[in-house]
């Protein structure tokens, strides 16, 4: 149908001046299959823009295979194509759904695995509404693939006799600026299915304190303790409260968005010992406190007396081996080592078990002559540890944020941490973990957020840095948002505690037990993790299928050798995460096929099992090996 449509409507202009793509007129929302296109479609260049009107189409050709790709002939080679149109989208070639993409992380398709050049292929690509930015037509190009790539089967071999260490009690936490989108028990129970076991909340005290008519200060606890007990009571999780931002009536600049100092640092180190004291006397202790939010990138305004004395020159010049900071810079730097003082002093007077740390970088810990995207990083890192050293502070574990970035910059980031530390071996016994306080695939609202290319995003963060890395405590940012709207939302919840891809993908490493194990194999593709616990005797691997730009499906065959004799005669089950499985973007309509699916199951009948799979691009999958278990006429 699509073809003969295509046909039709290139028909009705002369030869001379048809043009290979066309663009279809527009649709409210993601449509389900390419619709084929009308006569009155008219031809879309490589380079045009694609019409922005918050609507989604649909760009269509019929292509023939060339002869020759980059000069060289096609014919027998596997050959695809690279494509990236507008803000994001998905590629469909002869009808089936291939791929989905955006601006950031450009799509690839095998267009044939052997190919025979004039071989007529229909390519339609769906262009989502705009949501980060992109509006071009940008690339649609014919290339060769390497044979081994599409055709090898990558062999990964899970090794249960070698053991690596134990399993943490969760993989992956949740992180949120500001308050829930509710508190109710549903949320709650959904996260504590999603096995998460910590949860980072900012602005924890910024509505604490209230000025009465008279003047004289109240505090109002009552937003504080709802999310205490949400977290403790409900979720059953460790609360990590980021001691932000500044309530009003302490502020010692004027700032509508409360990130001014205190006027008085010994009010802010009361405000910390009553809301430690607070947690204690109710018999609910939060066992970790972090100093501020991204106060590197800005979101901390110093008051009048936070001057960047000589004192805090000094220790910022030592931060950055001998160069000055600027002046507006070590004025911020002073009056964040004050606050993270006064907190270290208010909360441990009420609670000496609490553990402290910051400085919850905006990024990592470098300076934007290194990296681009770090700002002054370095300079509070390693200024935090060298003040904490001076005062004889606490510090007990060390954050930051990032987004976006690759694995293995996020890995980066933690290893310079550790070479921070090992300048100052007092601190580097105290700090008992390395925090991601907030966490995503990006930091403003992306497509890919709403689907499975954000959600094997964070699980390559997990399997290539977090795991590997020993950043023990990644938090996720963020939990829930109020409608069923795609928007390129943070949110691991949809309304009603409908799951995205990411909840699913999170809730698989989550599941996760007893020791790692070795895992060979992989590439900068393909990578994954294996867990045996004895006790529940299961043994599950991850595999996770990620490239940044152009990746494409991936045959695999999985081994596990010498099986433990608990699985003998046991079941083998998969679930999958990919662009059509266990994901609410491609069924809107069907929340029931969000869930967290089984795809494929069976017996295992040797002491060696073997699995031969294709993990499509942008695909988490979940293979779990168990004692007993159901038999099938499938099996």
């Amino acid at each position: 149908m699509i073809a003969s449509l295509l046909l039709s409507a290139m028909a009705l202009i002369p030869a001379a001046q048809a043009e290979p793509w066309r663009v279809a007129s527009a649709h409210d929302q993601r449509q389900s299959a390419p619709p084929g296109v009308e006569a009155g479609a008219r031809a879309i260049r490589l380079g045009d823009s694609v019409p922005d009107e918050g609507k989604f189409r649909w760009l269509v050709a019929e292509l023939i295979i060339p002869e020759t790709i980059d000069n060289k002939a096609a014919a027998g080679l596997p050959v695809g194509m690279q494509i990236s149109a507008g803000d994001g989208g998905e590629i469909w070639v002869n009808g089936r759904l291939k791929v989905r993409y955006d601006n950031d992380h450009p799509g690839l398709v095998v267009i044939s695995e052997r190919a025979v050049p004039g071989t007529t292929v229909q390519l339609a690509v769906q262009v989502y509404a705009k949501v980060q930015g992109g509006d071009k037509f940008d690339e649609a190009k014919w290339v060769l693939l390497d044979p081994k790539r599409v055709d090898d089967r990558l062999v990964l071999t899970a090794n249960p006799s070698r053991l690596l260490g134990d399993v943490p009690n969760g993989i992956a936490g949740l992180s949120q600026g500001g308050g829930l989108a509710d508190y109710e028990d549903a949320t709650a129970r959904r996260l504590r299915e999603g096995g998460f076991k910590w949860f980072r909340m900012d602005n924890i005290l910024t509505g604490v304190v209230k000025r009465a008519d008279g003047g004289s200060l109240t505090y109002d606890w009552a937003d504080f303790d709802r999310r205490v007990d949400f977290i403790i009571d409900k979720m059953k999780a460790d609360p990590i409260f980021a001691v932000s931002y500044m309530p009003l009536p302490f502020d010692a600049v004027r700032n509508d968005d409360r990130q001014s100092a205190p006027k008085d640092y010994s009010l802010w180190e009361d405000l910390c010992y009553r809301a430690a004291k607070r947690c204690v006397d109710r018999n609910r202790r939060v066992p970790f406190w972090e100093v501020w939010n991204e106060v590197n990138s800005g979101w901390l305004k110093p008051g009048p007396d936070d001057r960047g004395d000589q004192p805090f020159k000094d220790i910022y010049k030592q931060a950055l081996d001998g160069q000055d900071g600027e002046a507006e810079t070590v004025r911020r730097f002073e009056a964040y080592c004050k606050l993270y003082q006064a907190t270290a002093r208010g909360v441990l007077r009420a609670d000496p078990k609490a553990a402290i740390g910051g400085p919850a970088l905006a990024s990592g810990p470098f300076e934007s002559k290194q990296f681009g995207h770090c700002v002054n990083g370095k300079g509070f890192a390693r200024g935090l540890m060298i003040w904490c050293q001076k005062q004889r502070l606490p510090l007990d574990f060390v954050s930051w944020h990032e987004y976006f970035h690759p694995a293995d910059v996020i890995r980066g980031q933690g290893d310079a941490f550790r070479e921070y530390l090992a300048e100052f071996p007092d601190l580097k016994k105290t700090v008992r973990s390395l925090m991601i306080t907030e966490w995503n695939e990006a930091w403003w609202a992306d497509r890919p957020q709403d689907h499975e290319v954000g959600a094997a995003y964070c699980a390559d963060c997990i399997v290539r840095a977090f795991i590997p890395g020993k950043i023990d405590r990644p938090c996720f940012f963020y939990v829930k948002q109020n409608d069923m709207n795609f928007r390129g939302d943070f949110s691991l919840l949809m309304a009603n505690n409908v799951p995205k891809a990411s909840y699913n993908v999170l809730k698989m490493f989550n599941g996760l037990s007893g020791r790692w194990i070795e895992l060979s194999g992989g590439d900068g593709e393909v990578a994954g993790v294996a867990a045996w616990d004895q006790t529940q005797a299961r043994l599950a691997l991850v595999l996770v299928n990620f490239q940044y730009r152009h990746g494409i499906r991936r045959h695999v065959r999985i081994q596990v050798e010498s099986l433990p004799e608990a699985l003998n005669k046991g079941t083998w089950r998969e679930w999958t995460v990919d662009a059509t499985r266990s994901n609410i973007w491609n069924d809107p309509g069907q929340p029931q096929k969000a869930e967290l699916t089984e795809t494929s199951h069976g017996r295992i009948t040797s002491a060696t099992l073997e699995l031969d799979k294709t993990l499509e691009p942008n695909s988490v999958t979940l293979v779990e090996l168990i004692r007993g278990g159901r038999s099938s006429e499938n099996d």
